[in-house]
């Protein structure tokens, strides 16, 4: 993949799920690829995991922590000279419900995450893609991308909202600067964020009581997806592109899938453990 190869390519939040899985595929398509993740023994046994597949190393950074992002393109810089590509993974959801049973603490937790340290790294990279006037700038999309409801996660989708938005006004304003900017949809992974999601409140419940089903046919493993945007990555030629793994037909084409699988007695339903907690309820005296 002659595209890919050489490359030097940062990916934040990428010790386990997503990003581990870019970073693996990466590896393989002949990059040298800079991990990030919030601990050093996250990192380490990631890299433990990693380093047979090509010239890798790992780099502790709390993206919501503008001093330690700036650290981290610096540190990047002198160990490999350059940065090619900047992966904008690292983010979660932290938890599935209604919106109006959901604490306000986890909708600024995930903005901070998701959105704030989106801000953050890209303003980092761009101060030394843009004097070069080239790299590409990798966001990572999600449920809530393209403007549809995201229920039972309408807060995380509302973060991704946010990033389609932020990308897009980036790629307007840095219109012929020779930097490329690529949002990323992957679609329904397998990763632990849907495996062990929180639930919030008895509608949050109800919601999700054909949970594994819906798992099974939409789920993917995240290689999949990371062997895709590695594909995408080679092939991007224009300055701005989005792509969107999850189309009209997908729900479709799983369920034939399934209906395959269960005929054959191949295929299972992934493993996956719902935590319920109660809905969100103010405490203060204030008559509400």
């Amino acid at each position: 993949m002659p595209a890919i190869k050489d490359k030097i390519v940062v990916i934040t939040g990428s010790t386990r799920g997503y990003g581990y899985a870019i970073a693996e595929s990466m590896l393989e398509a002949g990059a040298s690829v800079a991990i990030t993740g919030r601990s050093q023994d996250a990192i380490e046994g990631a890299l433990t995991r990693l380093q047979s597949k090509g010239r890798v190393s790992g780099f502790v950074v709390d993206v919501r922590d503008e001093e330690q992002v700036y650290k981290l393109v610096e540190n990047v810089l002198k160990e490999f000279g350059r940065i090619d590509i900047w992966v904008n993974n690292a983010g979660y959801s932290n938890a599935a419900g209604m919106m109006l049973d959901m604490n306000p603490q986890d909708a600024l937790d995930m903005f901070l995450a998701n959105n704030l340290g989106v801000l953050q790294c890209t303003q980092a990279i761009m101060r030394t893609m843009l004097p070069r006037k080239q790299g590409m700038l990798v966001n990572i999309y999600g449920q809530g991308s393209f403007l549809r409801p995201a229920s039972p996660t309408g807060l995380y989708g509302t973060t991704k909202a946010w990033i389609t938005s932020f990308t897009r006004t980036l790629a307007t304003e840095l219109k012929g600067s020779g930097v490329q900017i690529l949002g990323f949809s992957p679609g329904m992974m397998t990763t632990d964020m849907l495996t062990r999601p929180r639930v919030v409140g008895e509608r949050g419940r109800e919601m999700l009581k054909n949970y594994g089903f819906v798992l099974r046919f939409l789920g993917r493993p995240p290689k999949y997806a990371a062997d895709k945007l590695v594909k995408t990555i080679a092939a991007h030629r224009r300055e701005f592109g989005e792509v969107r793994l999850f189309k009209p037909w997908t729900p479709l084409l799983g369920l034939i899938r399934v209906g395959w699988e269960n005929l054959t007695g191949t295929g299972k339903t992934p493993e996956f453990e719902l935590h319920y907690e109660p809905a969100y309820q103010f405490r203060e005296n204030s008559g509400l």
